[in-house]
């Protein structure tokens, strides 16, 4: 079986991923898993991307494709660069060559077992292998470590008239291992699903559960069975607690009892992504996605449910509300409304009198989608230690002065990320407080003639990256700056680049409980 269940598609796929994943799909026979295209997040291991992943009960196989031309030179591994017509070693990787790359990432693929096992091994240490199939090279050009668990493909070897499963075979077999328990495999495919980076938004009812990877924590599925046995719900949740996640999979619950479901996603980024992810399962008839409440027109309506919906719950605003909702809908028919955790505290009229009905309101604190190390930030920045913070290492964060350059600063914060995580560029986001943030010097002419997205914290609402750089935030002493920020920092899963001006950097030292130079 292979996970995700269709080809993510990638604008260029010069490594040939796709035809390969097609391949594994139809010519795997043996007992296994297949992941394609995973990238750790977990904190305790150093990111990697692993192009297949095979998981199985005789082992565990991580596979790197390389379609471009590789040599030796004088012990030195480097790759032909097609558009210089010239051969060049590798730069900017945390890697010196394919070999150690795959080699590494067996390694990690190990620990991150490991370390979401109790520290234990899940798989014996002899069960993994990893495998390298260079498409444009054969095997014999390349001189190699004598590594029993390290397999080495030429383009011969592995071309569309070889079959994949014997090649798999060639490797797990070898060395006449026993077979692990089902309940090793079950037990990988858990920790896989729940902590690396396949994300549905919507699921069809067709797939069965324990094909999906939509990560749900056990807290996750309590909350959704209680949020259902309640007529109304309020549910406050912090940033990055899945509360978007959350009304995506009620809406589908309720669509499938037969119910008429009004779906209200005020974040305009995440509303566009729904409206198309709802246009291709069968449960669209039953769902109906606004993002605005001035667009309801009817009263066929079994559940509202509301997500992102902010920016009504100022005064003004509420009157509308109860312009297309009369309070007759609000105290007698059923409703979940998902609210971020800050408006606890906040004056409301609506939320006064939301919380004044027969309502039952739930409280989120936990953090599903960032490290520790940026939750941790987040809630310092807050004065909200729910967390249990520890600020001695901080380091997917990266603090950076705005007494330089700012277009080089940033170039280095692209050739950063790139190195640590190895992302792409479309990985990668630039956030600004406001449009002045970003029109001094040219820096939003930099952006646009660079290709580099770059969004402003408003139009970046219900959305999310793998890495973000984010700038223009001052007065970092005033809880409306701290509060702005730690919600932007919340959107980002792996690593930030916060740029702050000079005379902040006393602020920044006494949030985080520093004494010495630099944040």
């Amino acid at each position: 079986m292979i996970y995700p269940k269709q080809f993510r598609a990638k604008a260029k796929d010069i490594s040939l991923e796709s035809h390969y994943y097609t391949r594994f799909s139809k010519e795997i026979r043996i007992p296994c898993n297949i992941y394609y295209s995973i990238t750790l997040i977990t904190p305790d291991v150093p990111m990697r991307e692993i192009d297949f992943l095979v998981v199985s009960p005789y082992g565990v196989i991580t596979i790197e494709l390389k379609n471009g031309r590789w040599r030796q030179k004088k012990g030195e591994w480097e790759f032909y660069n097609v558009r210089m017509r010239d051969w060049k070693s590798v730069e900017g990787k945390s890697y010196r060559s394919p070999i150690e790359q795959v080699v590494t990432q067996r390694d990690l693929i190990r620990e991150f077992f490991k370390n979401h096992n109790q520290l234990a091994d899940l798989f014996p240490p002899e069960y993994y292998d990893s495998a390298v199939f260079f498409l444009k090279n054969e095997r014999k050009e390349f001189h190699l470590p004598n590594d029993r668990h390290l397999y080495v493909f030429g383009g011969k070897e592995i071309n569309d008239e070889m079959d994949l499963n014997s090649i798999l075979e060639s490797i797990l077999f070898q060395y006449n291992r026993e077979p692990l328990p089902e309940s090793v495999m079950v037990r990988a495919h858990e920790i896989i699903k729940k902590n690396l980076n396949f994300f549905q938004t919507f699921r069809s009812q067709k797939e069965k559960e324990e094909e999906n990877l939509l990560f749900f924590t056990k807290e996750q599925f309590e909350l959704v069975e209680g949020i259902n046995r309640h007529p109304r719900n309020l549910v406050f949740g912090s940033t990055g607690s899945g509360k978007s996640i959350l009304a995506g999979e009620l809406a589908l619950q309720n669509a499938r009892a037969g119910k008429k479901v009004l779906l209200w996603q005020g974040a305009k980024a995440l509303y566009e992504i729904w409206k198309d992810e709802l246009a291709n399962i069968p449960e669209k008839s039953n769902i109906e996605l606004i993002s605005d409440i001035s667009e309801i027109n009817h009263n066929n309506i079994d559940l509202l449910i509301a997500d992102g919906i902010e920016d009504s719950l100022t005064d003004v605003q509420s009157k509308e509300v109860f312009l297309y909702l009369s309070k007759f809908f609000w105290e007698n028919k059923h409703w979940i409304l998902f609210i971020t955790r800050r408006f606890q505290y906040i004056e409301s009229k609506l939320l006064s009198y939301w919380r004044s009905l027969p309502v039952h309101i739930w409280d989120i604190t936990r953090n599903i989608r960032n490290s520790p190390e940026i939750v941790n930030f987040a809630n310092a920045l807050l004065d909200d230690f729910s967390e249990s913070p520890t600020q001695s290492n901080l380091s997917d964060i990266q603090f950076i002065k705005t007494d330089e350059d700012l277009t080089d600063q940033i170039r280095w914060c692209y050739g950063y990320a790139k190195k640590v995580l190895e992302v792409e560029n479309d990985e990668i986001v630039v956030i600004y407080k406001s449009e002045e943030s970003i029109s001094q010097n040219g820096l939003k002419q930099f952006l646009t003639e660079n290709g580099m997205r770059h969004y402003s914290c408003k139009e970046f609402a219900g959305m999310e990256e793998t890495c973000g750089i984010i700038i223009g935030f001052e007065n970092w002493n005033q809880p409306e700056t701290r509060t702005q920020l730690a919600e932007t920092i919340l959107k980002i899963r792996s690593l930030v680049c916060v740029f702050y001006p000079p005379d902040e950097e006393e602020v920044i030292q006494t949030i985080l409980k520093k004494g010495d130079s630099g944040p």
